[in-house]
């Protein structure tokens, strides 16, 4: 794995979009409906659980539209538009928080990550020479969900407090969005310049 220490990183800025915007949409959301928008508790559960059926349903469907189009266009899309729409989304939601309001906003959050996830958990694979895919995918996978999606939650709150801004999480949110639109630049380009035997292509 020494050798292959850029394609780790690189997987793991790549996994960064999906477990930020993962813990984002439903670890903190509960949290965020209830501190920050100050709505009840029973709405902001239940905007969680149809969060979870909107991931269930777009992961597997997103999934097989970049078996049709491929990985990269997938990748590229959803990071540009997390990057242009997070923010001012959570800004028109705490501008006026309301029941209907949260769940647009985190329906949209929830195909924006699902749709990306879909196409992000097999380039992720793909990219991984075969020798160490398993341990590649495993390592680029773990330290992404440690050291961006699971602080998530403290992130968004600090950011809240410091910045006094609640549409701020959008921030955290935008900036992994970033990060997975450089390694997919980045991994790509990369991949096309490799022996096929070495690394087998992707969409």
């Amino acid at each position: 794995m020494v050798q292959n220490w850029q394609l780790v990183i690189a997987g793991m800025m790549l996994v960064s979009m999906t477990t930020v915007s993962f813990y984002l949409i439903t670890v903190y959301t509960p949290t965020f409906g209830k501190e920050v928008l100050k709505l009840s508790i029973t709405d902001t559960l239940l905007v969680t659980l149809c969060v979870g059926v909107s991931n269930f349903c777009w992961l597997p469907v997103m999934g097989a539209v970049s078996d049709r189009i491929g990985r990269k266009p997938l990748l590229i899309a959803f990071t540009i538009l997390t990057l242009l729409t997070s923010y001012p989304a959570l800004s028109w939601l705490v501008a006026g928080p309301s029941f209907g309001k949260m769940l647009l906003v985190e329906l949209w959050l929830s195909f924006l990550y699902a749709s990306y996830n879909g196409a992000m958990v097999v380039a992720l694979t793909e990219i991984m020479p075969a020798d160490v895919r398993t341990a590649g995918f495993s390592l680029a996978y773990s330290l992404a969900t440690a050291i961006f999606g699971g602080f998530t939650p403290a992130v968004a709150t600090g950011l809240i407090h410091i910045t006094g801004d609640k549409a701020a999480p959008g921030f955290w949110m935008s900036f992994a969005a970033a990060c997975g639109l450089a390694a997919t630049l980045f991994l790509y380009r990369r991949n096309a310049a490799a022996p096929v035997a070495a690394y087998p292509r992707p969409q």
